[in-house]
């Protein structure tokens, strides 16, 4: 199985952020069986997130994106993924009910903007995240409509906190995958 990590965030390739993501997934997914055959960090640019997620998946079974989740402007990963699969965004109540609770449990009023998080594109799985806010998203791309033949291949994306991703990943993206 080919596996494919892209990371994306110009904190990271700015070097402000230290990126634990490679070592973390890449474990993972070798204990697995499932090691990675390649990996890439990117800017948030909307050109660099669909040039990558594009390249990724006209070669490999599965692509696990990190980051560009959340609500801020900088956050276009869920957007342009939606886009570049031809797909439109659809909002899901059960969504935006986890990100209100938890706020509500920090006895914090849910800003405006993170109800962009409950907006997912359409045919999209989505993982309700436990330790923050933006959800995780899982698409069964069957056709693979950029591999040659087509053949099925996999997306997640996954939010960029660690204290998010890890939790996540172990306890709804293992199963998924």
């Amino acid at each position: 199985m080919i596996v494919e990590l892209i990371t994306t965030g110009s904190e990271l390739l700015l070097g402000r952020v230290l990126n634990t993501h490679s070592q973390w997934i890449g474990r993972r997914m070798a204990d697995l069986g499932m090691p990675l055959s390649h990996h890439v960090t990117v800017p948030d640019t909307a050109e660099a997130i669909c040039g990558a997620v594009s390249a990724a998946l006209s070669r490999s079974d599965l692509v696990i994106t990190t980051g560009g989740l959340g609500p801020t402007s900088d956050d276009i990963t869920r957007e342009r993924i939606a886009g570049l699969l031809g797909t439109r965004l659809v909002f899901h109540p059960e969504v935006e009910a986890s990100i209100r609770a938890f706020f509500e449990s920090r006895q914090r009023p849910m800003p405006d903007k993170t109800r962009v998080e409950a907006w997912v594109p359409e045919g999209a799985t989505y993982f309700l995240n436990q330790h923050g806010t933006a959800p995780g998203l899982a698409f069964d791309l069957s056709p693979n409509p950029f591999r040659p033949g087509g053949g099925r291949s996999g997306l997640i994306l996954l939010p960029g906190p660690p204290r998010e991703l890890h939790p996540m990943f172990d306890e709804q993206v293992r199963p998924w995958i």
